[in-house]
Formats: structure tokens, C-alpha cells, sequence
């Protein structure tokens, strides 16, 4: 008997995305999609904790998750170390641009590093847009070599090779060298009337005529 995984949500607005992946696996219907934010719907906009469907955390203040994700990675090590590798699993987080902001996250991040906890794996969508401005408007830091500081691995993906981008996901997952931050260069919206991503934070989308394949999210190389 083993765990499988454990995945936190740091950014509410990212719970498409992980309502999607747990209809996959079979913990939410299609109508249950539908009813996507609406009044009474077990899907909202921010997803609040519901372990019958998968759901690890509730989202809200941003570092949450982040943090969340780190503490659990810490009691999973615990239970390896006193009850045995059956216990052992891995802890999986989605980050956003302010999700790595936080103070919260900062403190989370540099003690995950020290402890060496590689049965964790962050994903952080890179965008560059916030609620109400781009990310350079506050900030100019280099995340990648942060979390480098803190002996984490780091992959920075850029470019649309879907190929590529899944080998150097494995890669954290095999090795288990440290903990790992997967950051993907994406464009907010991507593939909808607003592809800019400026007006996409928080609203539900409507797609333009292209097919959900030509709205790929990783960037071009540049």
C-alpha cells in the first residue's frame, strides 16, 4: 500500500486547472464542471477543502499553499522515518506569480530547501500578470536563482515541446535530488479573445475560434 500524491492549491484562480485534473480522475463530474461558480456548486472559484473530491487545502491568502505544501512534505519524511517507505509519497503544489511573493513563501521555501525535501514538486504558472498590474511593476527579483539559493531544483520551461516539458517534469520525480520548482513562461488566456492576459484574472473565459489545441499555453521561443 502506498500514497499516491498530495496536491495544494496556492492561487484560487488556478482551480479550472485542478478541477480539471480531478475530473480525470474521476473525482468530479461533468455537470459538476458546469455549475463552476455557481451559487451552491462544489466547484467555486477558490476551491475550499472537500477531501471526498480530492480537494488538499482551502485557497485563499496567497503563500498559503506554498506553505501548506512544504508542511506536508515535512510529516510525510516523519512518517517515512518511523513507519517505513508504505508511507511514502509525494506532495505536489501549483504556485502563482504572487504566490512566490508571500512572506509566507519565503520562509516555507528556504526551510524545504535545507531539510532537503525531494518528495516535493512545486509547479509555478509564470505569467507576469497580477489582479491588477504585470509583475514587473513590483517586483524585478530572479526566482529562479532564489529557490537555486535555497538548494532547490529549478527548470525554467519556455517553449511549446510538449515532449521536452514532460522529461524535464519527470526529472525531480525520479532523481529525487532536492525539492523541485518547475517554472512554466506562460501567457495567461492563452487561445481566448483576451490573449493578452491583462483582462483574464478571475473572469470566466470565452474562447475565440481557435481549437483548444491551438491554445496552447507555453510560450514561443523567442
Amino acid at each position: 500500500m502506498a500514497f499516491p500524491r498530495q496536491v495544494f492549491l496556492d492561487p484560487g484562480h488556478m482551480s479550472p486547472m485542478l478541477y480539471s485534473i480531478l475530473h480525470l480522475c474521476g473525482q468530479f463530474s461533468t455537470d459538476d464542471l458546469k455549475n463552476f461558480r455557481q451559487w451552491k456548486s462544489i466547484t467555486p472559484g477558490h476551491p475550499e477543502l472537500d477531501l471526498a473530491h480530492g480537494i488538499e487545502n482551502t485557497s485563499g491568502p496567497l503563500g498559503q499553499g506554498h506553505a501548506m505544501a512544504v508542511g506536508s512534505a515535512i510529516a510525510e519524511r516523519f512518517l517515512v522515518a518511523r513507519f517505513g517507505e508504505w508511507m511514502s509519497h509525494k506532495t505536489f503544489a501549483y504556485l502563482s506569480d504572487g504566490s512566490v511573493q508571500e512572506e509566507i513563501s519565503q520562509g516555507a521555501g528556504r526551510i524545504a530547501g535545507h531539510l532537503g525535501l525531494s518528495n516535493l514538486i512545486m509547479f509555478y504558472d509564470s505569467n507576469d500578470i497580477q489582479l491588477s498590474t504585470q509583475v514587473k511593476a513590483v517586483t524585478s527579483e530572479n526566482t529562479a536563482s532564489k529557490y537555486e539559493a535555497w538548494h532547490w531544483y529549478v527548470q525554467v520551461i519556455t517553449e511549446m515541446m510538449p515532449e521536452r516539458s514532460a522529461r524535464l517534469c519527470r526529472t525531480p520525480w525520479q532523481k529525487e535530488i532536492a525539492p523541485a520548482l518547475i517554472i512554466g513562461k506562460t501567457i495567461m488566456g492563452y487561445g481566448a479573445r483576451s490573449n493578452d492576459g491583462t483582462k483574464m484574472e478571475g473572469l470566466t473565459s470565452t474562447t475565440d475560434s481557435r481549437s483548444p489545441k491551438q491554445g496552447f499555453l507555453l510560450r514561443k521561443p523567442s
